[in-house]
């Protein structure tokens, strides 16, 4: 009973806290981990959390540890006149040349680290201990060259640098999606307002992932939507799409063991597998929260300067109140997460041998489009091998 009436005060004061925010002003700013305006021709953040920080990966040590070659080509500032692309607004607004960085290992584009962070529940009501809800905006402008080119996806937001990206632009079909879900015409040479919004615990309803182009809604991935009938979608449901999996944000250490574990990060137009390409980019905001489809519309389309979203105080209040209750709240499914020395693709009283995605034809974008391998309950399920979609991040050693 005393443990129940301190909670209860735990969750008034998280209220009133989340309520005097809201009326002081501060809700805008109160999730921003990152928010950049590349008009200032710096990687510096113009807003958001201290130790936040945003480094072009070819420049720091990483690069030659995991398998860079020497002499990466560097990034340019300069403006959409001098660059030869589309005008974004009403002049010659200065932006980021990301170059082509195919063939030069998985550490080639931008990683964001900021102090570790956490958020959401996990499927029995534990705290979570990875970044499960966050929202990605950014304004960019693919050119006609880097659609001419394989391979066919252009990698834009990956949440892991040894895992898949979770935000893609499929050439052929010229679309903007993940996975299973691609949607609207994505052209060549034309400034969009992406966004990427994950709910990967969703304590009230299913784990979702939308993306967004221009404040419209055009994919998304519903986990209780989710039909189990290729390997792509065991893998969604299984271990991207649910509390603390892949899609989520992570420490650095869970990247690779070298690197630090006391700050999360994600990865922006970097690619484990060689997708990976030359883009334009004029801004970039990262929040540690789920903005809403209303708050995504108001953000309009691409726009030079800093991307600022103004949060709902309804939602967020009581997505701030639902911290508090998160520990209580109890899932209505299990998790399915198998051990990685474990999984099989097959009927495991069978004996079958363990087969990585890369084996069985599991397509890690298309979703089935080769013909999984099913069981004699009709569905395949294996654990991704990543050594085996493309390069990996594995440390050079000397002599190697």
């Amino acid at each position: 009973m005393v443990a129940t009436r301190v909670g209860i005060r735990m969750v008034r004061g998280i209220v009133v806290m989340a309520i005097a925010a809201c009326i002081g002003g501060g809700t805008a700013a109160a999730a921003v981990v990152g928010s950049w305006d590349f008009s200032t021709g710096s990687l510096a953040a113009a807003e958001g959390m201290a130790g936040t920080q945003l480094s072009w990966l070819p420049a720091t040590p990483l690069y030659g540890a995991f398998g860079g070659p020497a002499n990466p080509p560097p990034l340019a500032y300069g403006t959409t006149t001098s660059f030869g692309v589309a005008p974004l607004g009403s002049g010659a607004a200065t932006v980021l040349r990301v170059p082509d960085m195919r063939g030069r290992g998985p550490a080639v584009g931008m990683m964001a680290s900021f102090p570790l962070l956490a958020n959401g529940t996990t499927s029995g009501g534990a705290a979570a201990t990875k970044l499960n809800r966050y929202s990605f905006v950014t304004d960019v402008l693919v050119p006609a060259s880097s659609f001419a080119t394989l391979p066919n996806y252009l990698d834009l937001f990956q949440p892991r640098g040894n895992a898949d990206g979770a935000l893609f632009v499929r050439k052929p079909t010229q679309e903007l999606g993940a996975a299973v879900a691609y949607g609207s015409p994505f052209l060549p040479d034309t400034w969009y307002r992406i966004a990427m919004v994950a709910q990967l615990d969703a304590a009230t309803s299913a784990p979702r992932y939308d993306a967004y182009l221009n404040g419209q809604r055009y994919a998304e991935i519903i986990w209780d939507n989710i039909v189990v009938d290729s390997n792509r979608n065991a893998q969604l449901k299984d271990f991207d799409l649910v509390p603390d999996g892949t899609w989520s944000v992570a420490a650095l250490s869970e990247t690779d063991p070298s690197l630090p574990a006391n700050a999360s990060a994600f990865f922006a137009f970097n690619d484990n597998n060689n997708e990976v390409g030359e883009l334009y980019v004029a801004n970039m905001l990262f929040r540690s929260d789920a903005l809403s489809g209303a708050e995504i519309a108001a953000l309009g389309g691409p726009a030079p300067g800093l991307i600022t979203a103004v949060p709902e105080p309804s939602s967020w209040v009581m997505g701030m109140a639902g911290l508090g209750l998160g520990g209580a709240a109890l899932r209505r499914r299990r998790t399915l997460r198998p051990n990685a020395s474990t999984c099989r693709t097959g009927d495991r009283s069978t004996g079958t041998s363990p087969r990585s995605f890369a084996t069985v034809g599991c397509d890690g974008r298309d979703g089935g489009a080769r013909a999984p391998r099913t069981t004699a309950a009709g569905r395949s399920s294996c654990l991704p091998d990543r050594a085996g979609r493309g390069a990996a991040w594995t440390r050079r050693t000397s002599g190697t």
